[in-house]
Parts: C-alpha cells; sequence; structure tokens
C-alpha cells in the first residue's frame, strides 16, 4: 500500500510538471519531427526527474527510458498531425514501472 501512495505521489508531481514541458498541443507534420522535439523535451527533463525522484531513477538513462514511453507520437486522425501523447499514468501503472522498482 505505501508503494501505491508513493506511486500517486510521482504520478501527480510528474503529471503536473512534466505535462508542462512536454508541449502536447502543437501537431507535427511527420512522426519523425514529433519524436524529435519529444527527445528534445525528454532530454530537458531527465535530469530533473533523477534529481526530484532518485528512489525511482538511478541515472537519466532510466529517467530517458520513463520518459519514452510515457510520451509517445500518435497521429490525430481528424488533421493527419502527430502530437505528443501523455501516458505518464498508464507507464507508472504498468508491470514494467513496477518491475523495474522493486
Amino acid at each position: 500500500m505505501r508503494k501505491l501512495s508513493i506511486v500517486a505521489g510521482i504520478a501527480a508531481m510528474t503529471v503536473s510538471t512534466a505535462v508542462t514541458a512536454h508541449d502536447t498541443a502543437t501537431g507535427y507534420p511527420s512522426r519523425g519531427a514529433c519524436e524529435a522535439a519529444s527527445a528534445g523535451m525528454s532530454n530537458d527533463e531527465n535530469a530533473w526527474l533523477v534529481a526530484t525522484f532518485p528512489q525511482f531513477f538511478d541515472t537519466t538513462g532510466e529517467a530517458a527510458s520513463f520518459l519514452t514511453r510515457a510520451f509517445t507520437c500518435d497521429r490525430n486522425s481528424s488533421d493527419g498531425l502527430y502530437y505528443i501523447t501523455d501516458h505518464i499514468e498508464d507507464v507508472l501503472g504498468s508491470d514494467w514501472f513496477a518491475q523495474r522498482n522493486h
């Protein structure tokens, strides 16, 4: 139960700060352009995640892996553009996250 409350806390903090750093409103003409933008935003956040949540992320590589899973580029069928999509809560609740944080 304690782990669940920690995950809920990290979710709330990460959602409130990471979403503002990852621009989910800008559309990109190609998946590559979207992924390049998302990677740049993730690079800006890696060190923050390690410093803020050292109990979950030992290295910037671990933080980068988390951010890659948490923010994907998905095509919007209505306008054909690719947008960065926030999946933070899904990743925090995933088996991948639970297994790597035993």
